[in-house]
């Protein structure tokens, strides 16, 4: 199979859009850069040609990429040339954290985006973008595989809110109060254990497709302005609650990010879920990496699971937990096994 059909292959797996090769691109329907034979090029530093977007069948921007080495850090620098002069805004996936799709051999950074701007490039120009660092785990893991890399274009002069703007305005937006002096509420909920919070229902709508279809003007919910949350009990509603009106939970220590992981999938709480996901990543351990593992395995938390990985088969003490023996899941011991044992 040739490069090309390699590439075809990875593209129709993860969305149209891909930038890969000489493949015509529209600028405005970007959405992935795909960048193959990545375990040789890391091995192999040298820039490397990713491929171009178009407007029409005209040229606009091209993708370069170089590979460096520096000890055990495998570093990649992302660069773009603009064809013609211009100013734009461009970005890319913010954050090196790999999810691995083995079903379709790719591997894809984050979709979260971060946004870099160009003002007045001259045509020709060679614009650094960002760096991304790897160990040599993550290397190992694009063996055989594409890695993707989230990218999205802007026009400068486009007059929409900016993300900046967004993000000043959440964080004065702190409900927090709210809590404390519960005023004009008109909802109320339970916990499993007897313990009810006065809440309302426009933030819990605004977070969660769960309590907005719950919420709906002919449930019971709704029209009782009551829910009973058998399965939650008051500490990890009031950490739900905490997220919900607050955007974070402060007392990170004190959080049972086990039980709200699986509490965020529930109930369809994204924020809340990425925050589990990455405070698990930094309280792993080697008393419970593999109680990690387990959790992220079982609510797809991707990212969270790789983190974990990495982290068992550079502290293999962590297979002496109790823990091993209670894993049921044969394809996730298949899994961990040929993840630790070294390649041939």
């Amino acid at each position: 199979m040739s490069a090309m059909d390699e590439g075809n292959k990875g593209q129709e797996a993860i969305s149209d859009g891909v930038v890969f090769g000489h493949r015509v691109c529209q600028t405005k329907d970007a959405q992935w850069l795909c960048l193959d034979n990545m375990y040789q090029k890391f091995y192999r530093n040298n820039l490397y040609d990713i491929g171009g977007t178009y407007i029409e069948d005209v040229s606009d921007f091209w993708f370069l990429y170089r590979t460096e080495t520096v000890g055990d850090i495998f570093l990649l620098h992302l660069l773009v040339s603009n064809r013609h002069e211009t100013s734009f805004n461009i970005s890319v996936s913010f954050g090196n954290e790999m999810n691995i799709d083995k079903k379709n051999g790719i591997v894809y950074l984050p979709k979260d985006l971060k946004e870099l701007q160009f003002s007045k490039q001259k045509e020709m120009s060679q614009n650094y973008i960002t760096t991304y660092s790897f160990t040599d785990l993550d290397v190992d893991a694009l063996m055989d595989r594409k890695l993707y890399i989230a990218v999205s274009f802007s026009d400068i002069e486009d007059k929409g809110i900016k993300q900046e703007v967004i993000d000043h305005v959440k964080v004065n937006h702190d409900f927090s109060i709210l809590m404390t002096d519960p005023i004009c509420t008109d909802f109320v909920i339970e916990s499993a254990d007897g313990d009810k919070f006065r809440v309302h229902k426009v933030l819990l709508l605004a977070h969660s497709e769960v309590f907005k279809a719950m919420l709906k003007e002919d449930t019971a919910e709704s029209q009782n302005n009551y829910v009973k949350l058998v399965d939650v009990c008051t500490d990890d509603l009031r950490g739900i609650l905490e997220f919900v009106y607050t955007g974070t939970i402060k007392d990170i220590d004190a959080a049972n990010f086990f039980n709200l992981l699986m509490l965020a999938d529930q109930y369809n709480l994204k924020g809340l879920r990425e925050l589990a996901q990455y405070t698990l990543s930094q309280q792993l351990c080697t008393d419970n990496a593999l109680e990690v593992l387990v959790v992220a395995d079982m609510y797809n938390s991707d990212i969270l699971k790789q983190t974990t990985l990495k982290f068992i088969k550079k502290n293999v003490a962590s297979l002496k937990s109790s823990t091993f023996k209670e894993i049921k899941n044969a394809d996730l011991i298949r899994e961990l096994c040929e993840y630790i044992v070294p390649k041939d």
